[in-house]
């Protein structure tokens, strides 16, 4: 069982601190090992904890929708490549998708299920 108190943390914060870590860290893995599927794999194990600790918080919509917009952010990430570079895209897409994570987290939790 998941135990989410800590003191002084801003448990909305954790959900999207994970999202960011894990699209940034599954693409550098990818993008320097040239193996994709461990990147991916790493994008969806870090990102299914964040969705268990958001349906724990805030209900199953509200993580569905985060899921939704991460998804849309990814593909928008390589939309945005050529323009932006690689890196650029990852990190501006990876910085948005973290904001809405955090504004979609509930501050005192919920029993939305």
């Amino acid at each position: 069982m998941l135990i989410m108190k800590y003191d002084g943390v801003d448990l909305r914060a954790i959900p999207a601190f994970l999202v960011f870590i894990a699209l940034t860290l599954g693409f550098a893995i990818a993008d320097l090992t040239d193996i994709r599927w461990l990147g991916g794999m790493i994008m969806i194990s870090i990102g299914a904890f964040a969705v268990i600790l958001m349906i724990r918080s805030s209900g199953v919509l509200r993580a569905l929708i985060g899921v939704v917009m991460v998804v849309v952010g990814f593909m928008l990430s390589h939309a945005l490549g050529p323009m932006l570079g690689s890196y650029g895209a990852l990190i501006l897409v990876a910085t948005a998708c973290s904001v809405v994570v955090y504004l979609l987290t509930s501050r005192q939790g919920s029993n939305q299920r």
